[in-house]
């Protein structure tokens, strides 16, 4: 074990010779190292010149730099150093003028020993108590950091570093005529056959063996990513000719044609591949998507090859696309200006949100449905990023705000004595609203509703851009009481060094790694990272997705406080939902 090391400014040799008596043992026994100064002058070069000192003890009245410099010179060194004044002018004015200068204590000389001693111990254990609480969130911002950047799961990038990188690409290739890069967009075909079947265990490592695979196939120079669930995509820069593209997408047909044995199933697994070139001339990231994706579908449609270079003719599968854009334009408008003769095609649904330990209803999260009139219910994972990228989310969000500040006073007005709160997904395009906290007061106010119910979902993307301008929005709707919640923490980007300066009160888990918590030390190793991370912040904990008893069991241990999932109830409509609460209320009932 090192030895504390403690630098004493003082003119006086007297305290020298007291200090160096009393602490005789411990010096000899390498527990303290005293080292003295006489000025605040001689301290400074002191700290330049040797390792860093764990405490400083100082005088206050000293010949050319008196301590109360000292400190102001200390605080701009270093704001995490403890210094402790040890002064005969021990009056309330220099007290308050010390500690204002960042002094962690103050004793009076003559100095009494003992309590030297005492003080001397009680700074160094709340230096080293700093110092490991300083280590463990280190550790935890490093594993989130990771994950912010790459797949748990296969240990690929993931799509947000994909995306950063493509971006990157694009513009340097935009001044770059001769200069090619190809996008190949890959989807594993009746995977959900085989997760559903055989288990998610044998999914994810079914997923693994493929991640391998395609690295295998690609040179070290392709960017290789899991985009999320089957799907995985390759970034290949400074290509000659589509041809490198297409032999690739060959490759990786061959390398999956092998049939992969996990225990005790042969599992044979195709994939479809879409592929889009940069000679169209692409200047946004989601265009390059969008077509590989396009490509993709086609893919599917084709027995052989299985995969397929997008062009401009595959507009069949757009069109369809601005076909729902138009009937969500349309439901939208139906919805806002209601018409007896149609019905209202978009409704809300209620998950409960519980606390773990109890089981009691802390709130619940709202979930928009679209029930189309000719296609029926259409999954909101079709549906919102439609909605986003055409910026009908705005509409649609504030109808999904008002409908379920509706359905909250009808909740409050019938179960009076119960107070829970209710979450609401926001956009990115929402929050950047100049006046967002006023019109999320003024709905609250017309439903007469405290904003302390009321709980805003942000996704980490909602955070990026303008941080000044975030931290003051969000600071805007928590002056409001409305509480603030990241939602599936841990699959985006978030700037974790400076997570701390936004008001946010609660994280949420994304259910990813709460599925695989129990049968993997890996994802059980994360949950219980991010969980003490937002202690550490205060903040508490929403886990998403738990189904079992058992993952139940292990987000309590890991002191977990909510969660939601099937393990508690499916998202249900307001009247399913209210029943939920009455035998919330009246568990014989």
């Amino acid at each position: 074990m090192n030895a504390s090391r403690i630098l004493v400014v003082d003119d006086e040799s007297l305290l020298e010779y007291l200090i160096l008596q009393k602490f005789r043992r411990q010096i000899r026994n390498n527990r303290y190292q005293f080292v003295f100064a006489s000025n605040g002058v001689n301290a400074l070069e002191k700290i330049q010149q040797e390792d860093t000192f764990d405490m400083i003890l100082t005088d206050l009245r000293m010949p050319e730099m008196d301590g109360l410099t000292l400190l102001e010179k200390l605080r701009k060194i270093d704001k995490n150093i403890k210094t402790v004044v040890v002064s005969a002018y021990g009056d309330m004015q220099n007290l308050r003028a010390a500690m204002n200068r960042g002094a962690f204590d103050f004793l009076v000389k003559p100095v009494d020993l003992q309590d030297l001693e005492k003080t001397i111990k009680k700074t160094l254990e709340h230096i080293n108590t700093n110092k490991l609480q300083q280590a463990q969130l280190q550790k935890a911002q490093e594993k989130v950091q990771y994950l912010a950047f790459n797949d748990a799961l296969t240990d690929l990038v993931n799509r947000n570093f994909f995306m950063q990188t493509l971006k990157k690409t694009i513009a340097t290739n935009s001044t770059k005529t001769d200069r090619l890069y190809a996008v190949l967009f890959l989807d594993l075909d009746r995977f959900k056959i085989v997760n559903d079947s055989l288990g998610h265990t044998i999914g994810d490592r079914l997923l693994q063996n493929v991640a391998n695979k395609l690295k295998e196939c690609s040179h070290s120079n392709n960017i290789v990513a899991r985009f999320g669930g089957d799907e995985f995509a390759i970034l290949l820069d400074n290509i000659q000719d589509s041809s490198e593209a297409t032999h690739l997408a060959q490759r990786i047909q061959t390398a999956l044609e092998q049939p992969v044995q996990i225990e005790n199933y042969k599992i044979y697994i195709t994939a479809s591949i879409g592929i889009s070139l940069s000679s169209i001339r692409y200047e946004k990231v989601e265009d390059v998507i969008r077509d590989a994706d396009v490509a993709m579908y086609r893919a599917k449609d084709q027995e052989k090859s299985r995969y397929a270079i997008f062009d401009p003719s595959m507009q069949a599968m757009v069109a369809e696309r601005l076909q729902l854009e138009g009937d969500l334009r349309k439901a939208l408008d139906n919805q806002e200006f209601y018409d007896r003769n149609r019905p209202q095609e978009f409704y809300n649904h209620y998950q409960p949100i519980v606390s773990l330990k109890t089981g009691k209803i802390v709130g619940f999260e709202v979930l928009v449905r679209w029930n189309h009139p000719q296609q029926g219910t259409i999954s909101p994972l079709k549906f919102i990023p439609i909605a986003e990228e055409t910026q009908l989310i705005d509409r649609l969000g504030w109808w999904i705000f008002q409908e379920g500040c509706a359905q909250l006073k009808r909740w409050k007005e019938e179960f009076p004595h119960l107070f829970f709160c209710l979450n609401i997904n926001v956009s990115a395009i929402q929050l950047k609203q100049v006046d967002f906290s006023q019109k999320c007061q003024e709905i609250l106010q017309s439903f007469s509703l405290e904003g302390s119910r009321l709980k805003l979902e942000l996704t980490e993307s909602c955070l990026l851009e303008d941080l000044p301008k975030q931290i003051a929005q969000l600071s805007e709707i928590k002056a409001i009481q409305v509480q603030l919640c990241i939602d599936d923490f841990g699959t985006g980007y978030s700037s974790l060094s400076r997570l701390h300066e936004f008001p946010i009160d609660t994280l949420k888990i994304d259910r990813s790694f709460i599925h695989r918590m129990t049968s993997s030390t890996g994802h059980y190793a994360t949950v219980e990272m991010i969980v003490a991370l937002a202690h550490t912040l205060n903040l508490n904990v929403v886990a998403e997705g738990i189904e079992t008893g058992e993952e139940l069991e292990s987000l309590i241990k890991l002191g977990c406080e909510f969660g939601q999932g099937y393990l508690f109830s499916r998202p249900l409509d307001s009247q399913a939902a209210t029943e939920f609460l009455r035998k919330n209320l009246n568990p014989k009932t």
